[in-house]
């Protein structure tokens, strides 16, 4: 029977988030369609794939299950193995006009295996040797090696727009691994991203994500905060600035008059975007600057305002 990489007809990674599958099958069951593909017997097959696939994937338990049972096998696309091996027969069963695959009906089906038993024997013997049917299997080859944690530490701007990353990953005997892995657009501070076979003996590797938001930048939720700096006078009688975001598109922005020092204002819709494509907002937040060297007469005029000014700002307590 020929292993199912329902991961691969959907045409997504094996750590996408059910936002991203559930994209993924809407996208491609549209593509594929029959009724956008009258006649088309290929297009018909790839539609029940995709069925097929989403069924598993699309489903959070049976994802799990799915995931448990090919990596003590390592099982690809494609790859061949015997039922019987598991004690499933398909005399056993009758699919009832499903549609679906034998390899679904074997896991899935109402009468394929109990695939919580088999999971739950893999469980008590610790990864050890295990039987079916009478036929011995020895996990020296199928065994899954030690998963290692690691951190990675991302700017903003590349957590926003995305982008590769080299880590170093130290093994038993002490050698280094340079290993690429790919940042996605819209990653959160604390977000997990697992590199599948990129541990200890096959293991993998969890990477979490901490993000540096960087000078001027301030990352809440997602909504982004920007310093903007701004002048006393500009401040005092307003003025126009203009801000880059972190896609790098520029846009004004009014500063009113008589703004104070931390004042926010709201550009909706322009913050940070996470991966499902929800959105914040950005706050410019005003930092009133004083130049370090002023001219003779740039002192003289702030004499004279000192001396003309009749507001307080610390009111009674002077």
């Amino acid at each position: 029977m020929e292993y199912k990489d329902y991961y691969k007809i959907l045409g997504v990674s094996r750590d996408a988030t059910q936002e991203e599958i559930k994209r993924a099958y809407r996208r491609l069951a549209k593509k594929y369609h029959p009724d956008a593909n009258p006649g088309d017997k290929e297009a018909e097959q790839k539609f029940k794939e995709i069925n097929e696939a989403y069924q598993v994937l699309g489903d959070e338990e049976k994802r799990k299950k799915y995931d448990t049972f090919g990596q003590y096998y390592d099982f690809q696309n494609g790859m061949n193995f015997d039922p019987s091996d598991f004690g499933w027969h398909k005399r056993t069963y009758t699919t009832g006009g499903s549609g679906f695959s034998d390899f679904f009906e074997m896991f899935f089906g109402e009468n394929g295996l109990d695939l919580d038993s088999i999971l739950g024997g893999f469980a008590r013997r610790g990864g050890g040797p295990f039987s079916f049917s009478g036929r011995f299997y020895n996990t020296a080859t199928a065994q899954r090696g030690q998963d290692i944690e690691a951190e990675v530490d991302v700017d903003l701007e590349q957590a926003f727009n995305g982008g590769d990353r080299i880590l170093s990953v130290r093994g038993r005997d002490g050698s280094i691994k340079r290993i690429r892995m790919k940042i996605p657009a819209g990653v959160m501070d604390g977000d997990k991203i697992r590199l599948r076979g990129q541990g200890i003996d096959g293991g993998d590797l969890i990477v979490t994500v901490k993000i540096n938001s960087g000078e001027g930048w301030e990352l809440q939720g997602l909504d982004l905060i920007k310093d903007v700096p701004v002048l006393p006078w500009e401040a005092a009688l307003g003025t126009t600035v203009t801000v880059k975001s972190l896609s790098g598109q520029k846009f004004s922005v009014k500063i009113p008059a008589g703004t104070s020092t931390g004042r926010k204002l709201r550009i909706s819709g322009m913050g940070y975007r996470n991966r499902k494509g929800d959105r914040g907002d950005l706050y410019v937040r005003v930092k009133i600057v004083i130049p370090e060297r002023i001219t003779q007469r740039e002192r003289e005029l702030y004499q004279k305002l000192m001396e003309i000014s009749q507001w307080n700002p610390r009111g009674d307590e002077e």
